[in-house]
């Protein structure tokens, strides 16, 4: 197994090396030297590896890599890539910028524009991606009621990670529906992926039909910036920014424009700005490498925290005893009590063992989509969706006990222990006093002596009631304290998790709070006495009846936020941004490594019909009214931000996509190039 752990440890990194991805500018690249010992050593221990490591390599869906199959680089490619992936700005690409400045496209000549970029486009593309692509093109276009379900439909398998499908769909749109919303997605998705030069021209008429429109501003300094120039780009940046002051892609280019002018102030300060309702890791990268530290109040954050989500403080159990009296009725309701609590830690303990195996059997899945990840250049995350957005925006709240995992918070509980202590120094003045009682009363008891029993009995009882109400007044204030606080905690603790860990994994921690919550109220510290000997002995009765042990409350996930977009949607549920696809039995049919590249940028859903209607695509500001915003990076789906607006609240869900429209936001290319890199060749 050792030898397995090696070769995908030098598989991941030799990747990583090739594909120069999230390389600092301190970092040295590997020489050509080094990667070959790389290699040499990742050869050397496939070649140790026992055919039982090889196949357990091959059940986590790890193939066996060939080095025959590995590139070789020399010393000046290895640099020059390195150099590549940490320019700050693009170069300036002359060719490009004389083509895009070159074309005018009126109206009448966009249909005919289209569709010589759509066929440059299907050159790009595998004869069978085209076809798969072209089926589900006629599916959708025989199954559709409206003339948007094509677009609508290539905005979603964008959302979803296959963006030349999506171009391909919205190619075809844009030559049957040439409206606002379809040429400018077309155009930011052709500018995501290298093509900025033929996105241009459509922007530029746009631009001229809707002046004022932040997401035409904010894709035309995309594509400029991708083209390398930088003054132009801007300008058009600057202006996107001035309708919307928090434009995430928008601000996230003029962080980086700001850093190439050294001015890194106002590159933090944008940085900040384009993360505040659009949250992603390559903007989190960015402004840790900027020397900024992203803190809570940073990021904007939707859902409110419930109070007492478990239903702690619903919890009762019988008084505390503060004398003798007392005791005879509350010691056997305590008993009933513990009993009630162990048999419910009984039952959830097998509830716990049944979801451990399931998180574990999942961990291995997810742990496995990894190794494969690394391999096809697919896609896979160690935390689920909002969990790297909750680690800043929730961490404060649970800093200094996010590591406790069985609930018994130590800087709250030391109280409890000192409390103890006390209760020890207690039972000591009591002995004390019973010795002194038992010396009054040695040789006043039997035949022919006084036998005051009355008197006995009062004075010994004096001394355990006051015992009782002592110790016990002391250990009720004590745990009262420390139990509320774990309930505040516990809450706190419970919310973090549930938006940073998996279903499977927030389960198995619910129910681990749940029986440490038991153990916790049943074995709080309560002292019994009997009374004294020497009083009239009361019958024993029944064990005093209880009512059943209160219920925890449902703690799933019920913050649910729909966005919808036709025939696909995404539930923002906790942790987890899950798309969708509910489109008349129409399948995509493409595997997941067809596509490695990601779309970079926001897509805006939605709109009341007061909103944006005759101004041209959908703006990133109709977010203030009634839209819902979708960040995308190249790790997938990385925020939903919503405002609720007039129209979009329904049920206590948030839904947007009323009208069907969606505005497309494209995000900075460092490059310029991309799967459409060399389009006109």
């Amino acid at each position: 197994m050792k030898n397995v752990l090696l070769v995908v440890s030098m598989l991941i990194l030799v990747n990583t090396s090739f594909a120069q991805t999230k390389t600092k500018p301190a970092e040295k690249p590997p020489t050509q030297k080094e990667m070959e010992e790389m290699m040499k050593e990742m050869q050397q221990g496939m070649e140790e590896m026992s055919p039982e490591d090889k196949k357990a390599m091959e059940d986590m869906g790890v193939k066996m890599p060939s080095m025959n199959g590995l590139p070789q680089l020399t010393d000046q490619q290895i640099q020059d890539a390195n150099a590549a992936n940490n320019r700050i700005v693009p170069e300036k690409d002359i060719a490009r910028i004389a083509k895009a400045s070159s074309v005018t496209i009126n109206d009448a000549g966009m249909p005919a524009y289209i569709d010589k970029i759509h066929s440059l486009v299907c050159g790009k593309m595998k004869p069978d991606y085209l076809a798969r692509a072209e089926e589900v093109h006629k599916s959708l276009s025989q199954n559709s009621s409206s003339s948007h379900d094509v677009s609508q439909y290539a905005v979603a398998v964008l959302i979803d990670g296959k963006p030349m499908l999506a171009l391909y769909l919205l190619g075809k749109s844009c030559k049957k529906l040439p409206d606002a919303d379809n040429l400018n997605n077309y155009a930011a998705v052709l500018t995501n992926f290298g093509a900025e030069q033929y996105a241009i021209p459509i922007l530029n008429n746009l631009n001229t039909r809707y002046p004022q429109n932040s997401t035409i501003y904010n894709n035309l300094g995309q594509a400029w910036f991708g083209l390398g120039d930088i003054e132009k780009a801007g300008e058009y940046i600057d202006k996107a920014i001035r309708l919307y002051a928090y434009h995430p892609q928008a601000n996230f280019t003029k962080c980086l424009i700001e850093e190439s002018k050294g001015n890194m102030l106002a590159s933090v300060d944008a940085a900040k700005k384009s993360i505040k309702y659009g949250y992603s890791l390559k903007k989190a990268d960015k402004l840790e490498k900027l020397g900024y530290k992203l803190k809570s109040e940073d990021l904007n954050w939707d859902p409110p925290m419930p109070k007492d989500e478990l239903g702690l403080s619903k919890f009762n159990w019988p008084e505390y005893p503060k004398n003798v009296e007392d005791c005879k009725l509350l010691e056997p309701a305590w008993e009933v009590f513990k009993e009630e609590c162990n048999s419910k830690i009984s039952e959830l303990q097998g509830q716990k063992e049944i979801l451990e195996n399931q998180m574990l059997a999942q961990q291995e899945s997810r742990t496995s989509q990894l190794l494969q990840a690394s391999q096809t250049g697919s896609q896979a995350t160690l935390f689920p969706e909002m969990a790297y957005k909750a680690f800043i925006k929730l961490g404060p709240m649970v800093k200094g006990f996010e590591a406790v995992n069985n609930y018994v918070f130590a800087d709250k509980f030391e109280a409890v222990m000192v409390a103890k202590d006390k209760l020890d120094e207690l039972e000591n003045i009591e002995n004390t006093e019973m010795a002194a009682f038992y010396e009054k009363y040695k040789d006043q008891f039997g035949e022919g002596k006084p036998n005051p029993y009355a008197a006995a009995c009062s004075d010994e009882n004096a001394i355990r009631n006051k015992f009782l109400n002592n110790a016990n007044t002391l250990m009720q204030q004590t745990e009262r304290i420390y139990l509320n606080a774990v309930n505040g905690q516990t809450d706190k603790l419970l919310y973090y998790r549930k938006y940073t860990q998996w279903p499977d994994e927030y389960a198995y921690t619910t129910v681990v709070a749940q029986i440490s919550w038991l153990t916790m109220i049943s074995s709080q510290i309560v002292s019994f006495r009997d009374e004294s000997n020497h009083c009239k002995y009361a019958q024993d009765g029944e064990k005093p009846k209880m009512d059943s042990l209160q219920n925890f409350d449902d703690v799933a996930c019920k913050y649910v936020s729909t966005t919808n977009l036709g025939c696909f949607s995404i539930r923002s549920q906790c942790s987890r941004l899950i798309g969708e696809f509910d489109c008349g039995g129409i399948t995509i049919k493409a595997k997941q490594n067809d596509e490695t590249n990601r779309f970079s940028g926001s897509v805006y859903v939605g709109a009341s019909k007061s909103v944006s209607v005759g101004k041209g695509p959908l703006s990133a500001e109709a977010e203030l009214t009634a839209a819902v915003g979708v960040e995308l990076d190249e790790s997938g789906k990385t925020d939903v931000v919503a405002k609720v607006g007039a129209n979009v609240n329904v049920a206590g869900q948030t839904v947007a996509g009323v009208e069907g429209r969606a505005g497309v936001n494209s995000g900075p290319s460092i490059s310029g190039k991309g799967m459409l890199s060399g389009i006109d060749k």
